[in-house]
Order: structure tokens, then C-alpha cells, then sequence
């Protein structure tokens, strides 16, 4: 019976890498071709939610930034092995204007692209290949456990915040917005909660660029007053998996976020909902010798 759901989940794993592999392919082949990030889950994916994360945890980069970063890394090659002028250069490789290439080249290399043209050597950034060793991730679940739960409508008051997955900027900001949340006493203003001793943190708003609101507070009454300074967040009723995490270090969150969604999901029979992502903190997470939170995650 083990060897079965073994051979079942290494199936299940194959397929998301030849998906993954055939969305890489067809980035390749439409560099020089106007495509969207839909445009590319549609090719390997039915849901952009699911597709946009499984991308990210498998590969490291956003399918944003990594057709970006192939597009700078092709119009580089063709600045140092051709002369065609940058304004064509720049079009060619889908930038609305030549002031946008500038800018987009500068923030990635540190120099203009006319002064490239005069460089010694082209830093390239490869094409992924999803097979190679370094990209078979599997990270560890040892001590997680998961259940389904549906969730009611969620009614939420607390304080937001912008950070972005780019550069991993999310994983450094998050502590520091927690620290100064409770350095501020930011919870005790938040009028009804529903639980107290509970706060919890919701992910929502997301571009293609992973840029996203990251909103910290707690669950209250529906008719609650606002207190200036906050906003109020309401979430639907829908169906999560509720992932409860061991440890209560900021590394020991951040592995659960990755063993979710770069080893739990592309494993199992699920794909990513459409509601907010969002970790829960009670009194369980203060426990001396088992300290544990949850984190949900929106399933269909």
C-alpha cells in the first residue's frame, strides 16, 4: 500500500515538472512576442492562482520575472553580437518605449545599455530546465499536519502593509512588521474580537509582479466600529486546507510556506482557491514545549 501511494505522488510530482517544463518552453519561444502571465498558465494550468505559485516555489522567480529576466538576458546577448540600434532592440524583446528598457536594464546590470554595448563579457540568465537536480526541491513535512475545513465569512480588522516575493523581501519585512506590530500594541485597539489571545495575518492582493498586501489584526464581530488608521478585510466563505506548523521561529513558518507549495500541493489532488492565504497565532503558539500556528491556505 506505501509503495503505491509512493509511485502515486512521484506520478503526481513528474506531471507538475512537465508542466512546469512545457510553461518555461513556451516563455522561450514567445520572448520576442507580446504574452501575458495568463497566456502562459493557459498553456500549462486551468487556475493562474495555482499556476503562479507552484511557478514560484518550484523555480525561485515569478513568471513575471523570470520572462523579464530571460528578455534582459536575449536583448544583452544581441547589444554585444549585433549593432542594431536599442530602440529595436528594446521593441523586439516587448518594451513599450526605449525609456522603459533603459530603466529595466539599468535596475538589472547597474549600467545603461549603450554603455554595455562596450562591456567586456554578458552575464547570461539561462533558461531553467525544471529536471536538473537543483530545482527537485522537497521540502521536509515532518511534524506538519493538514486538514479541509470550510470557513465561514471572515470579518477582519487590523493595519496593512505593501511588501513583494521579489528578492525575497516578504520573508524580512513579515517579522518586522509582527515585531513592530506588538512593539505598537496595534492589536489592543481592534474592537469585538471574536477570539481573544488570536491574531492573525492575511495575504491578499496580488499582481503579477507579487507584490501584495499583508494585513495583520484579528477576526471581529461583522458590525464592528473601525478605529481610525485601520482597515477592515472581509474574506468569503470558502474551502481551505488548514496546514498547523510546529516551532514558533519566523525559519520554521517560512518552511511551512515552502513545503505547502513546493512540495504538498504539486503532491496532492487540490489547486489553489481564489480567497486569501493567512496564518493564524493563538495561544497554542506561546506553548513552551509544543509551540504550533496554522496557516490556510484557499483549496478547490
Amino acid at each position: 500500500m506505501l509503495d503505491e501511494i509512493d509511485r502515486f505522488y512521484e506520478t503526481c510530482l513528474v506531471q507538475y515538472y512537465d508542466k512546469i517544463q512545457s510553461a518555461i518552453e513556451f516563455i522561450e519561444r514567445n520572448l520576442t512576442n507580446k504574452i501575458s502571465v495568463q497566456d502562459v498558465s493557459d498553456h500549462a494550468f486551468s487556475s493562474l492562482w495555482h499556476f503562479q505559485r507552484i511557478f514560484r516555489y518550484m523555480t525561485g522567480y515569478s513568471v513575471h520575472s523570470y520572462t523579464r529576466m530571460r528578455r534582459l538576458s536575449e536583448a544583452g546577448n544581441e547589444l554585444l553580437l549585433s549593432k542594431d540600434k536599442i530602440i529595436d532592440i528594446a521593441l523586439k524583446y516587448q518594451y513599450e518605449s526605449p525609456e522603459t528598457f533603459l530603466r529595466e536594464f539599468k535596475k538589472n546590470y547597474g549600467i545603461t545599455p549603450s554603455q554595455y554595448r562596450k562591456s567586456r563579457e554578458h552575464r547570461i540568465f539561462e533558461r531553467i530546465d525544471i529536471h536538473q537536480d537543483e530545482y527537485k526541491n522537497v521540502f521536509d513535512g515532518t511534524g506538519i499536519e493538514h486538514k479541509p475545513m470550510i470557513r465561514n465569512q471572515i470579518v477582519f480588522i487590523g493595519k496593512k502593509f505593501k511588501t513583494t516575493m521579489q528578492r525575497n523581501k516578504s520573508t524580512i519585512d513579515i517579522p518586522k512588521i509582527w515585531a513592530s506590530s506588538f512593539a505598537e500594541n496595534i492589536f489592543e485597539k481592534i474592537p469585538n474580537k471574536l477570539t481573544q489571545n488570536t491574531v492573525q495575518g492575511v495575504y491578499s492582493n496580488w499582481d503579477i509582479d507579487e507584490n501584495f498586501d499583508f494585513l495583520v489584526g484579528c477576526e471581529v464581530k461583522e458590525d464592528s466600529p473601525l478605529p481610525e488608521g485601520y482597515v477592515r478585510h472581509i474574506t468569503p466563505a470558502a474551502k481551505y486546507m488548514v496546514f498547523t506548523i510546529p516551532g514558533n521561529t519566523s525559519e520554521k513558518l517560512i518552511h511551512g510556506w515552502k513545503y505547502i507549495y513546493g512540495t504538498w500541493m504539486p503532491n496532492s489532488k487540490y489547486e489553489r482557491g481564489f480567497c486569501d492565504d493567512f496564518d493564524v497565532f493563538d495561544e497554542r503558539f506561546q506553548d513552551p514545549k509544543n509551540p504550533v500556528s496554522d496557516i490556510y491556505i484557499s483549496v478547490r
